[in-house]
């Protein structure tokens, strides 16, 4: 169990005999007839904090749970698996549970008059043999139903409509007069707006354009931007983004960086360009952590310090950073460096995008690969192996490197931990289960899960390891993953955006981009270079290098003896290059065609 994190206000939330999440805790309170307290905290939580300082620094409080309950204290950042499962709609996560696992009760923050209430009632309530027997019951009633409704959807057709259909469920969800989503508190949608540019690349659609500008240029030039320090806040508490929440979130800012890059070179908003440069400053000189080489977690809200100018921080203490690193957010931030590395017009901010991205990469291969799969954090050790998300993102971000570098290197790596993850996927479920499964799994964590919005990413990872290697197999499995949610996708709301992505690659895919590295020739630095630069197109830079791709280049049907750019939609090639500015202008001519 990792070092548990308090509020760093003075609290006695450690005098509480808090346990790990595992199978020997849930056995204890078994043997002890006793139920469980999960509380699911976060390290940049102010509502944590507050708990911390209130409820579980009352001394009666501490008494009763350490007597009469198994306390159990889990990080969201670390367990996202325990907080997919049990989160009771926010932070911090209060839920009673059996030994079993099954919630009694809960909720989030609970003062401490509530909570000695409930803690009162719970325990009267368990503490009686017929009331547990009932309770037993009663379970086994819930997991029946539960398990009915687990099987596998019998999906059907993939919609060809699905992208205009979650482009016209985000267009009816954007807040025309504040931008953004929704009329309440605003997050900033990170697949969403991702989704929408995918979207323009293939439609040109106006109101795609002017929902990612307004909503990008909202939070960037409103409350929610930090205009001190740089980076965004995670969310805004009103309509038109003037107050934030004020912790800042690695797994947010990766996401926005590169969509404020994106945007700003396919609309040519110099603006959004250099929120996207201020981004990088605010990770590299906060969130940046040298000796392990990757982006911390995140950095605590503190309303008293962001409320200060330059000046005024530079008497405080910087609010708490979690040097913490996350593997999905980190391969996230990799992956929007490289692959955003090539749409800035600066060549120094390129090759630092570039140097910071792999160098990320290398560290999530060198620190946090145990056994053939990726670990979800590093504190000076790997923890919690095998995590979906995890996966999911370093490949895409390694698939983003072999693009950017043309080292196969990267190729190969994305191809090994794929292997890796046959442990995880259900066939009969037509996906990848959200965790590998292990004998200290305990509780509703020993479910699987096959989760819809990391699926979609998945689907999308296998379609352009296919493209990038021939390979069709990917492309069959990709389809019945998506085939899998084809009925049920818009239940999902402004969270299909990420399904809608793969749907798009899979049924208008990318322009593939062949580059015939040639030995010896530095032009293929140039073609990659300006592949990626080409922000108005979907492509897939797909590098192949002469002397190790022999059979690649032979089922292409390419010559090896001269560097060159083929441009092909599936198996139909429709123009090649020798030089970057035919590369240029053949994608401009595709663009025009394809829109035409």
């Amino acid at each position: 169990m990792s070092e548990l994190h308090f509020s760093p206000r003075p609290n006695r939330a450690s005098e509480i005999a808090w346990h790990p999440y595992s199978e020997a805790t849930f056995s204890e309170a078994k043997s002890q007839a006793k139920p469980v307290l999960l509380a699911i905290s976060a390290v940049w939580c102010h509502w944590c904090h507050v708990m911390d300082e209130t409820t579980y620094s009352d001394p009666g409080i501490i008494k009763v749970i350490n007597e009469q309950y198994v306390p159990v204290r889990v990080d969201n950042d670390q367990r996202p698996d325990v907080n997919a499962r049990y989160n009771m709609g926010g932070w911090p996560t209060t839920a009673l549970l059996t030994p079993e696992g099954e919630l009694l009760h809960g909720g989030t923050y609970v003062p401490p008059d509530a909570m000695a209430s409930v803690l009162r009632q719970i325990s009267s309530f368990y503490s009686d043999p017929e009331s547990r027997l009932a309770l037993a019951k009663k379970i086994l009633e819930v997991k029946t139903a539960r398990a009915a409704r687990s099987k596998t959807p019998t999906g059907g057709d993939i919609d060809p409509n699905t992208a205009s259909s979650v482009f016209a469920l985000l267009s009816s969800d954007f807040d025309d007069e504040y931008g953004g989503f929704g009329t309440d508190q605003k997050f900033p949608h990170v697949p969403a707006l991702h989704f929408l540019l995918d979207y323009w690349q293939r439609t040109q659609d106006g109101r795609a354009q002017t929902i990612v500008q307004v909503s990008l240029r909202a939070m960037a030039g409103g409350g929610m931007y930090d205009r001190v320090d740089g980076g965004f806040f995670r969310y805004s508490t009103t309509r038109d983004f003037s107050v934030p929440h004020f912790e800042k979130m690695l797994e947010d800012l990766g996401g926005l960086m590169y969509a404020c890059a994106r945007a700003g070179a396919m609309f040519g908003d110099a603006a959004l360009s250099a929120v996207a440069r201020d981004v990088k400053r605010y990770l590299d000189a906060h969130l940046w952590n040298e000796e392990w080489g990757g982006y911390g977690g995140s950095q605590d809200a503190d309303e008293e310090f962001y409320a200060q100018d330059s000046q005024g921080r530079a008497a405080l203490a910087q609010p708490y950073v979690d040097r913490t690193l996350y593997t999905a957010w980190n391969a996230q931030a990799a992956a929007g460096l490289l692959l955003g590395a090539g749409l800035l017009s600066s060549d120094a901010d390129t090759a630092a995008w570039s140097r910071t991205g792999e160098l990320i990469l290398n560290t999530l291969w060198d620190r946090l690969l145990v056994d053939g799969l990726l670990c979800r954090y590093y504190d000076g050790t790997p923890h919690v192996r095998g995590l979906l998300v995890d996966q999911a993102w370093a490949l895409w971000a390694g698939l983003a490197a072999f693009s950017k570098t043309g080292n196969a290197l990267w190729l190969a790596r994305v191809g090994e931990l794929l292997a890796a993850m046959e442990i995880l996927y259900d066939a009969d479920a037509h996906g990848y289960a959200d965790r590998l499964t292990t004998q200290d799994d305990a509780g509703k964590v020993a479910d699987v899960t096959v989760p819809f919005e990391e699926n979609a990413l998945m689907a999308r990872v296998l379609l352009a390891y296919s493209a990038m290697t021939g390979d069709a197999k990917h492309v069959e499995r990709a389809e019945a993953m998506l085939r899998r949610y084809s009925q049920t996708y818009q239940a999902y709301g402004s969270f299909a955006a990420s399904y809608a992505a793969a749907a798009l690659d899979l049924l208008d895919p990318p322009v593939d981009i062949h580059i015939v590295q040639a030995a010896g020739s530095r032009l293929s630095d140039e073609l990659r270079v300006q592949a990626l630069a080409c922000a108005t197109s979907a492509v897939r830079v797909d590098p192949i290098d002469a002397r190790t791709g022999a059979d690649r280049l032979q089922a292409l049907g390419y010559a090896a003896d001269n560097t060159v750019a083929y441009l092909c939609r599936g198996k139909a090639c429709f123009a090649r290059a020798s030089t970057a500015a035919e590369l240029a202008e053949a994608l401009a001519v595709g663009k025009a065609a394809s829109i035409g």
